[in-house]
């Protein structure tokens, strides 16, 4: 399915491969995500895991991460994340003191998911599932 790129929430750099994800957990929240291939994992900040419910003391052992220039400690946890493709059960590193209005898609676990192909030109990216 194609999608239109539009600028990250709160940038004006122009616009990037954003996705619209809804994540499940005790509660659902909707949070837009640049689709990063850069980035092994997928990172969101941890406010996203106290709306969901996500108890981060229980996770599994934390990661310290460069983010953004920040070494920040990641804690990881399983959900249920929802695009407009599908649905996937994946690991996402939830990170206290990045306080970002938005989350990264990363390799492992999304982008290992789907064909991802990016046509800045003309001004969209794709996701199909390699299913």
């Amino acid at each position: 399915m194609r999608h239109a790129l539009r600028p990250l929430p709160g940038s004006s750099n122009g616009p990037r491969p954003v996705l619209d994800v809804r994540l499940t957990g005790a509660a659902d929240a909707s949070l837009p995500c640049l689709i990063d291939t850069g980035t092994m994992r997928t990172r969101l900040p941890a406010w996203v895991a106290d709306e969901l419910g996500i108890d981060l003391t229980d996770s599994a052992p934390p990661q310290s991460i460069v983010l953004g220039g920040m070494t920040l400690t990641a804690f990881p946890a399983p959900v249920v994340l929802r695009t407009k493709e599908g649905t996937i059960i994946t690991t996402v590193w939830f990170c206290p003191g990045w306080n970002s209005p938005f989350g990264l898609l990363g390799q492992e676990g999304f982008l290992d998911q789907y064909r991802f192909t990016l046509d800045v030109a003309e001004g969209w990216f794709a996701l199909e599932s390699a299913a």
